[in-house]
């Protein structure tokens, strides 16, 4: 049996450190696909958002996880969105409002993804109401008044917990149809959703207006979640997401996409009445002490707490 020379180790040592190499090249090179939902309807404007959000903290984690692309999958026909990534065979992320069921059954990555954004209420109102809304100034002349929101929707919970008077409804367009036929009197929708809405609707609700001198103010957190084992997706969504967050670029970017721009600077929020509502169902995680995470009130603003009923 031939004996091996040094040379012969040598090029053996070197042939082994180059297929290490080329391995590790290749592992860059690979691209990790991340599965979303597409769009599921014209009317979700926000769609674009969380996908720009989501793309660009991909990126920004590029260099510590590797590559990563977006494949966006058509909504089935039917389906829980809740059930689907539960499975985990289909989608890898969703976002969805938290609550204490979404956070039992999936992996939540606790940075808000609208900085709290849902939780600032504007009022879709009447138009011939505007004057009467603009002489409100006590919660007790608002819980006069009725509300319309979603039947399952957390929004209802945190109202009739404030002592507000809520028409529980099953679909947003009844919604419209009974604040515009007077079966109730305001209906509560987000700085970021209102003003698109009224325009959106206008041509077959021309009597609606978003008023934003009422704020219903509580905290609120939309996060994109992981099915429960996806540690590695989750631990890069955490680490780029609470980066923005923490740097104060995640606001920046809310300031400059066209879905949440409108809403900025906010002191145009500076003669707003907000009434401060306890949310009862709000995980105990939530990180409210963490004030990166939210959008602040203008110092201005006219602020009243509300203890529960």
């Amino acid at each position: 049996m031939n004996r091996l020379t040094r040379t012969d180790v040598v090029r053996w040592l070197l042939l082994i450190l180059i297929a290490a190499l080329s391995c590790k090249t290749l592992a860059a090179d690979q691209v990790q696909y991340i599965h979303t939902l597409g769009q599921q309807s014209v009317q979700e404007a926000s769609h674009a958002y969380y996908q720009d959000l989501l793309a660009l903290v991909l990126k920004n984690t590029e260099a510590e996880f590797g590559k990563a692309e977006i494949r966006e999958l058509k909504p089935p026909a039917q389906g829980d969105m809740h059930y689907l990534l539960m499975k985990g065979n289909f989608i890898d992320l969703h976002r969805f409002g938290t609550d204490l069921k979404v956070e039992q059954d999936l992996l939540p990555i606790r940075v808000p993804l609208l900085a709290g954004g849902l939780g600032w209420r504007g009022l879709m109102i009447r138009k011939a109401d505007a004057v009467a809304f603009s002489q409100l100034d006590s919660l007790s002349q608002l819980k006069n008044l009725t509300a319309c929101q979603g039947h399952i929707w957390p929004d209802s919970t945190i109202l009739e917990y404030a002592g507000l008077k809520v028409l529980r409804v099953d679909g947003y367009d009844q919604m419209l149809q009974m604040l515009s036929k007077k079966r109730c009197d305001y209906f509560p929708r987000s700085i970021f959703e209102g003003p698109a809405e009224v325009k959106q609707f206008s041509k077959y609700y021309p009597d609606l207006y978003f008023d934003t001198g009422i704020l219903l103010k509580y905290p609120y957190a939309m996060y994109f979640f992981v099915k429960k084992d996806n540690l590695a997706l989750a631990a890069r969504l955490e680490r780029g997401l609470s980066e923005l967050a923490l740097s104060g670029k995640l606001q920046q970017f809310m300031q400059q996409h066209p879905v949440t721009r409108h809403v900025f600077p906010l002191s145009q929020f500076n003669d707003s009445l907000v009434f401060n509502l306890v949310n009862p169902i709000l995980p105990e995680k939530t990180p409210v002490n963490q004030p990166a995470y939210w959008l602040q009130l203008p110092s201005a603003a006219r602020v009243i707490s509300v203890k529960p009923k």
